[in-house]
């Protein structure tokens, strides 16, 4: 675990990494908070080596994996598996704000 920390991006994004810590199961699991302006550019699309889970709590995101871009509002969540292609970005009008567990794989790198 370590002490929360804000990362504030030059697009105005912001990440507020909350924990980071290993399961007994021996995996690595993170989670931090990701608050995104309306009208944030879209990252690329890109590749990870552990699983996240979203938890969208306010505005609305698109979700890009698999050729596939789904709308995703408060209240609902994204998988994006172990070497998913994909990226996520706010789609509306309003800040969009969500949470991401990460587990396993290089969850203590990201």
């Amino acid at each position: 675990v370590f002490p929360s920390a804000l990362v504030k991006l030059p697009n105005g994004t912001e990440r507020w990494n909350v924990l980071s810590g290993t399961l007994a199961t021996g995996e690595a699991v993170g989670v931090h908070v990701s608050t995104v302006p309306a009208g944030t550019p879209k990252v690329e699309l890109h590749v990870i080596k552990h699983s996240e889970l979203f938890a969208v709590t306010e505005g609305n995101l698109s979700f890009e994996h698999d050729g596939v871009v789904d709308a995703v509002k408060p209240g609902e969540m994204i998988y994006v598996a172990y070497g998913t292609n994909h990226r996520v970005w706010n789609s509306g009008t309003t800040t969009a704000r969500y949470f991401v567990m990460q587990v396993g794989g290089d969850t203590k790198k990201a």
